[in-house]
């Protein structure tokens, strides 16, 4: 009987936790879209950059201190694939790579000027 639980019980966790992740257009359709924050001073790239985030299905990327004039440029991450969220600790997973998550402060909203903009780990991403 104790054997049987061991097993029942980490199952039971993982099913429970995979059953929280979404495409992230399933779960709110105004995610999708091109998405970049503005220009800033990277220490780690030596140079400006921004951050871009593609939300179209399978075909979805995520470029972290890409060039700021080219839209996923010379970017020193790049992830690209579904993105999904976990709509229990509202974390977006692009790809398949659970390594490289971000966390949604903020979903999509319209902001006083009527332009979308979302917060991912405190910066603002706008619509474009």
């Amino acid at each position: 009987m104790l054997r049987i639980s061991k097993t029942i019980v980490p199952f039971s966790i993982l099913l429970m936790v995979s059953c929280n992740v979404q495409q992230v257009e399933k779960y709110n359709s105004d995610f999708q879209g091109n998405w970049r924050t503005g220009v800033f001073y990277s220490p780690s790239a030596g140079d400006s950059i921004r951050n871009y985030l593609i939300i179209d299905g399978k075909d979805s990327a995520l470029g972290i201190a890409c060039d700021k004039d080219t839209q996923l440029g010379s970017c020193l991450v790049f992830q690209a694939g579904r993105v999904k969220i976990n709509k229990s600790t509202l974390f977006l997973q692009v790809g398949n790579s659970v390594q490289n998550t971000r966390r949604v402060d903020k979903e999509p909203y319209l902001n006083a000027n009527s332009n979308w903009e979302m917060v991912l780990d405190s910066l603002v991403y706008t619509r474009y």
